[in-house]
Parts: structure tokens; C-alpha cells; sequence
């Protein structure tokens, strides 16, 4: 395993495996590893873990500039003391590399402040396959970064490219990522929570998507009963207390700031309560099956997860498809999933402004290889039969590929680029459709 300390040791690393034809994988997060985009046994593994810097925050511009090896863990109390906070996953590990999973386009919390996908990505500094280093959008001046005055927060270019895209979901088979601006809000200063409960995923998928389309709330999430007492319930008396909510559950929190704090809660509030009665769903601040309050949990969803098992692995090893679908078939795919694997835990994420809801299933098949591999097995016809339902993978990984890269024009585009930007072939090799 090599260990880079600079943007530097990263250029020499690979140059001298393209001078050797050694393969290199990324890796910037501790474990557990769900996906295995960061595990190559033909290559050898790039620890980030050294490159661990918060290289900037500013609050009037809203971002933090931080490096491959800047955990959750260690950036989110930094930004509050700047009276900032991160557009979070849902509850990601506290060793989860905060880059990493903006590269990844892992599912955020707060729709609304999210404009694109790979939100909240900015720009970014990379050390192509070819050894050269490449800065993105308005951090692509020349000179060092203390010598570039810009700001670093426009991702779009140099140029008419969108160099940033290329990185994104790439699993590192473009380039090795030094460092990333990413998008930051200004922290709340008031804030409620509210829990409206449903028998079908169907009636809280419409509500959410009716509530993003008026910009009502800040972060948003829809759980099973599962999911929900896992994520939330640090105790087993906790879990089973919190498995008495309904079978599904939203989570919904609007926020007031530094201006009026208490009149905009109060009113965005109303607006909550007014959808709920629309769509003839019960809306409860405190609901008598919470075996704490609701701050607490409204803490733990804020956060990072910084218990020592993650709430994912909490019922074992997990097995997990993530999918984008339109709002209009996520029902239709929450319930196929369901009828499939009445035992998953199945998230539901709205995207960009509403625009799209992210689905995630995620199956516990127990110890051992095989039962991966079965889990595995399954999910992938699943993946499979869920394409004319609408589902879109724009997260391959594992097998996925097999069902993404089918285009013969475009799996011919995708591989030119990649010989331009890794022309030996260097980078995490096999993964994607290389």
C-alpha cells in the first residue's frame, strides 16, 4: 500500500507505475467497503489517508477545499465552527471520506440546494494517468493556489468542458483526486422536525415531491420501518421501540437563520402541515414512539455516524442497489423491490430540487462468501428487471456495467477518452468498462 503525503508523491506515484506498468486503485475512506469500486486485487492501493488537510472553509463564499483524506468525521465540526454545515448523505460513516463521496454522487439530505448531480462537488485538483496534474473550473488558473485569487467555487470548464464530470462515478479510472471544493450552507439557527407516517411508499412520495417543487424543506428522507429503527436506535430497546412507527416514514426539517429564525420556521411549518392535509397524511413533531427526543434525533440526522458499527452493518454484512428514478415510477420500484426482498431496507432520496428520487435497497444475507455472492446474484436481476420500471444506474458498480455500457457508440467514446486521459491503462483496471 502506498501512502502519498502531497499532490507531488501522488505525480511521482504514477508516473512510476506507468514507467512499470503497475496498476494503481485509489483508496480514501476507512472501512467497511460496501461497493468495492476502492478494492482491486491486480492493483496496487493509493492510501489517502495521509492527505488529511482542511485546506480552507470560507463562509461568505460557502465551501470547504479539503483533501482526499478529510474524513466526515473531522470536517463537520470544523464547518460549524464557521457557522457552516455540509449538504450530508444520509448518515455516513464518520471515516467516510468527504471527497469520495461527493465523487461518488452519494444521495444528500437537502434537495433544494442541490442544482446538478454531482452537487456538491466544485472544482477539484487530479494527477491524470499520464502524470500531469489538471485543476477544474475556476481553480484552473495558473500558478499555485496561494498565488490563484479565484474563488474556487465555479465548476464548469476550463474551457467549454465540464472536466469535472469525468471523475464523477469514475471510480478513479480517469484520475487520482487530490483535493475538491465542495459546497457549503450556512448552518441554522432554529429548526423542526417533522415525521408523517404512511402504510405505502406511494403517499409520502408524492407529498415529498410536492414539497420540492415549493422549496419548503431542508432535509428530507424517506425510510422503511427498518431502515428507520437501525439508522436511529443506538440500544436494541431503542430499535424496538422505534419499530412501533408505520411501515414507511419521512423525515422532514425546515430551518430558520439568522434573520426572523422563528417566524420562518412558524411559516415554513405551516406549509408542511398544509401538503400533509392535502395528501391526507398525519404530520407529528413528536410521535409517542420515539424512545427519545426529538432533538436527539434530529442530532443523529445531522450528522455523521460515529458509533462503532456503522447502521448499515449493524444487522451484519450488507449487500446494497442504488438507483436514480423519476418520481413518477419510484413507487413502482419501492414496491417491486419490496414484493422481491420483503426483508430489505429500502431508502428513498429526492434529488435535485425533486427532480428524481434516489432508491436504495439494501439486503443482509449473512456471514460468509457464498451468501455474498448470492445476495449479489440477486440483486443484479433485480437491477436487471427494474430498467423498464424506469430505473437508472448512473452508479455502476460491481456488475452493473453489464447493463449500463451496451451503447456501441458511446462504450466507443467513453474508452477513447480513457486512453487520452490514462493511455496505459493504468488506472483501477477492470472496473467500469475498462
Amino acid at each position: 500500500m502506498l501512502f502519498p503525503e502531497s499532490t507531488r508523491d501522488v505525480q511521482d506515484l504514477v508516473l512510476e507505475a506507468r514507467r512499470t506498468g503497475t496498476p494503481l486503485v485509489p483508496l480514501s475512506s476507512g472501512p467497511p467497503h460496501f461497493h468495492g469500486a476502492s478494492v482491486n486485487p491486480a492493483a496496487e492501493t493509493v492510501c489517502f489517508s495521509r492527505m488529511d488537510h482542511i485546506l480552507q472553509i470560507d463562509r461568505k463564499a460557502r465551501y470547504a477545499r479539503v483533501e482526499a483524506g478529510v474524513t466526515f468525521g473531522a470536517l463537520i465540526p470544523k464547518m460549524r465552527e464557521k457557522g457552516l454545515r455540509l449538504n450530508l448523505p444520509f448518515l455516513p460513516r464518520a471515516n467516510k471520506s468527504a471527497l469520495a463521496s461527493a465523487l461518488e454522487k452519494e444521495a444528500v439530505l437537502i434537495p433544494k440546494y442541490q442544482y446538478d448531480y454531482p452537487d456538491p462537488l466544485l472544482t477539484l485538483e487530479v494527477v491524470f494517468g499520464t502524470g500531469d496534474v489538471f485543476r477544474t473550473g475556476s481553480a484552473s488558473g495558473p500558478g499555485t493556489m496561494e498565488e490563484n485569487s479565484s474563488d474556487k467555487v465555479l465548476p464548469w470548464g476550463p474551457g467549454s468542458v465540464d472536466y469535472y464530470r469525468l471523475f464523477t462515478a469514475a471510480q478513479g479510472t480517469f484520475g487520482l483526486v487530490t483535493w475538491a471544493t465542495l459546497k457549503a450552507e450556512v448552518l441554522p439557527s432554529l429548526s423542526r422536525l417533522f415525521f408523517v407516517q404512511a402504510e405505502e411508499p406511494g403517499p409520502l412520495v408524492r407529498l415529498a415531491n410536492h414539497l420540492c417543487r415549493e422549496r419548503i424543506p431542508d432535509e428530507l428522507i424517506i425510510l422503511d420501518r427498518r431502515n428507520f429503527a437501525q439508522a436511529f436506535g443506538d440500544t436494541p430497546e431503542e430499535e424496538k421501540a422505534l419499530s412501533g412507527a408505520a411501515p414507511w416514514i419521512m423525515l422532514c426539517r425546515v430551518c430558520g437563520f439568522d434573520r426572523y429564525p422563528e417566524e420562518r420556521v412558524d411559516i415554513y411549518s405551516g406549509y408542511v402541515r398544509e401538503a400533509c392535509a392535502k395528501f391526507d397524511l398525519p404530520c407529528e413533531t413528536a410521535p409517542a414512539f420515539l424512545p427519545c427526543t426529538p432533538e436527539k434525533l434530529e442530532e443523529t440526522l445531522t450528522d455523521c455516524d460515529r458509533r462503532e458499527v456503522c447502521w448499515k452493518c449493524r444487522r451484519g454484512p450488507e449487500r446494497e442497489l442504488v438507483l436514480l428514478a423519476p418520481p413518477s415510477k419510484t413507487t413502482a420500484i419501492a414496491e417491486a423491490i419490496r414484493a422481491r426482498f420483503p426483508e430489505a431496507g429500502i431508502l428513498l432520496q429526492p434529488q435535485v430540487q425533486g427532480r428524481a428520487f434516489r432508491v436504495e435497497c439494501d439486503l443482509f444475507p449473512g456471514e460468509g462468501e457464498a451468501a455474498a455472492a448470492e445476495a449479489e446474484e440477486a440483486l443484479f436481476r433485480m437491477a436487471r428487471e427494474l430498467m423498464p420500471l424506469g430505473a437508472y444506474y448512473d452508479r455502476p458498480y460491481g456488475r452493473l456495467p453489464e447493463l449500463v455500457y451496451t451503447e456501441p457508440v458511446s462504450l466507443d467514446a467513453i474508452r477513447r477518452l480513457k486512453k487520452i486521459f490514462d493511455p496505459d491503462g493504468i488506472l483501477n483496471p477492470g472496473k467500469l468498462c475498462f
